[in-house]
């Protein structure tokens, strides 16, 4: 689980250079955010999943 973390914490990262880079509205960043959502939604799985 701590791996996904510190993917979570790159993709955070690298999106929001990206976004000041090339702006919030730019495609790329809206790449990246998605990204940065299935990270964090699969953390959450295995959060759920090793509370039981």
């Amino acid at each position: 689980m701590e791996d996904l973390q510190c993917k979570i914490e790159c993709l955070r990262q690298r999106m929001n250079a990206t976004a000041l880079e090339k702006g919030i509205s730019h495609p790329d960043v809206l790449a990246a955010s998605q990204r940065l959502d299935e990270a964090i939604n699969q953390l959450l799985k295995l959060a759920r999943y090793s509370v039981y």
